[in-house]
């Protein structure tokens, strides 16, 4: 039930949590600022979709992608909400990884 449970959060925070977009613009340093949904989705601007999936990929950009996760209160509460969901489910699928 614990790892549905955080896969299910996990999926939720890349796909559906309402975050800002933080897509790369032209003249604004801090990037686009409508809302989007999930920390992998950009806003409804289909080339800020693609901005976003390509900084994941192209390795010069994932250092940009990974400096967003903590943009804002919003990105950082959601990634903490991945961060946590990720690491109690490999404690439940990994028997003896339980502290105690």
């Amino acid at each position: 039930m614990v790892i549905i449970l955080s896969v299910a959060v996990l999926l939720w925070s890349f796909f559906q949590a309402p975050v800002t977009c933080a897509a790369p613009v032209r003249g604004r340093e801090d990037g686009c600022r409508n809302n989007a949904t999930g920390l992998l989705m950009g806003c409804h601007i289909r080339q800020h979709r693609w901005q976003k999936l390509k900084m994941l990929i192209v390795r010069r950009r994932v250092r940009e992608f990974c400096s967003g996760l903590f943009s804002d209160g919003k990105a950082t509460l959601v990634t903490l909400a991945a961060a946590g969901s990720f690491t109690s489910g490999l404690v439940a699928l990994i028997p003896g990884a339980a502290v105690g």
